[in-house]
């Protein structure tokens, strides 16, 4: 098992807006920012395949990832803020005031590059020492995001971010990932980002007349929830398993597509289309949660399995949130059938249970918005491997 050795702390620093260019200010958890709170962290890896030296790592490559993230930061300020609140409070707001910053790590590993970023099984606690811790700083301050850069000499770079749920959801994560990644590799200020680009935070326009998030609030108090929070951070660095990434190619998605069609049209005569969009998310979804079934065994017991899917639901809304808002709006989508179904041609069948309960979603007017983390224009172009 790897330990703490194997990678080299360079140099801890934070990370600020630049001077007066964002206001004192605070921004309200709406109700679909709320739940997210009992979640651990968001922990992400980005895997570069390329050939630096320390040196010009340290002198060149890292004074453009600070600048550019400095200057991508005074648009997307709620990820320097912390997430405070006090007893008079009816819910958390994140509270930002001039001078604050996120903590960011420059490391370098002599692990080898190609075994971290492997497919192959992997020790889970060495992936963990490419990530930036994310605790709260008491019992009502939580920072919101850090970021950590590794260096492997001469073979590549690792990016990893620890992020609060809280404060994003996927699409708006992958659009501060967009914007800081295009200004640093194009080494330019953020003027070229504008309108749609920016991202939109008017909280006002999520209506909220039967009290959801102060319901959801209360019931988070009771539980403890900031100590709740701890604990899962902490089993999650204790945790002694092994993660392996399985490819699966195009030819095999339409080969499974393919069949699952055959499948559903031979039992349903009367049919000559889908009444779903077979799409590779939901082949690939199927797949997953029939070989997942499998794995933890009792799959020929009479049970039901259930299998969720968060969804956006930002032009669902009324009004509807423009594509740029930054915060979490999602809704939980849950389908579910007998574990025994799932048995044989099971990927049919949950193929079919997945994409009809996609379908339901659909039918509320824009409610399954996709964002794609492969599209990311990258700091040094795709990343070879992404976790």
């Amino acid at each position: 098992m790897e330990n703490a050795h194997s990678v080299k702390v360079l140099e801890q620093c934070k990370i600020s807006p630049p001077s007066v260019s964002v206001p004192r200010t605070s921004l309200p958890l709406t109700f679909f920012d709320i739940r997210p709170l009992l979640m651990p962290p968001v922990n992400r890896l980005f895997y570069y395949e390329i050939s630096h030296t320390k040196t010009h790592f340290m002198n060149s490559v890292i004074p453009n990832i600070k600048h550019s993230l400095s200057l991508t930061l005074q648009h997307f300020f709620p990820l320097v803020r912390n997430l405070i609140w006090t007893p008079q409070s009816s819910r958390p707001e994140i509270h930002y005031v001039y001078g604050d910053s996120i903590p960011f790590t420059i490391a370098e590993s002599n692990l080898n590059f190609n075994h971290v970023c492997g497919n192959h099984p992997r020790d889970v606690n060495m992936l963990y020492l490419f990530i930036p811790k994310l605790l709260p700083a008491s019992d009502t301050i939580i920072p919101l995001l850090a970021l950590q850069v590794t260096l492997f000499p001469h073979s590549g770079i690792c990016v990893g971010i620890s992020i609060s749920h809280a404060v994003t959801d996927g699409k708006s994560f992958s659009h501060f990932m967009k914007s800081w990644a295009s200004v640093c590799k194009l080494n330019r200020d953020t003027s070229f980002m504008a309108g749609s680009s920016l991202p939109f935070y008017d909280r006002t326009m999520i209506k909220d007349p039967n009290d959801i998030g102060k319901i959801t609030w209360e019931g988070l108090e009771k539980l403890n929830f900031i100590t709740r929070h701890v604990l899962a951070y902490l089993n999650l660095l204790q945790i002694q398993r092994i993660k392996a990434t399985f490819s699966v190619g195009r030819s095999e998605i339409e080969r499974l597509k393919r069949w699952i069609f055959t499948w559903i049209i031979e039992r349903n005569n009367q049919l000559k289309e889908l009444p779903f969009n077979l799409s590779a998310f939901t082949t690939t979804c199927a797949h997953i949660w029939v070989c997942l079934m499998k794995t933890l065994g009792h799959h020929n017991d009479n049970v039901r399995e259930i299998f969720y899917l968060a969804v956006g639901c930002r032009a669902s809304l009324d009004p509807p949130l423009p594509e740029n808002y930054f915060g979490n709006c999602n809704v939980r989508c849950s389908t579910a059938v007998n574990k025994d179904l799932l048995v044989e041609d099971g990927i049919a069948v949950a193929a079919e249970i997945i994409g009809n309960g996609i379908q339901n979603m659909r039918s509320i007017k824009g409610i399954l918005a996709t964002f794609h983390n492969d599209e990311t224009n990258s700091f040094w172009g795709r990343p070879q491997h992404f976790l």
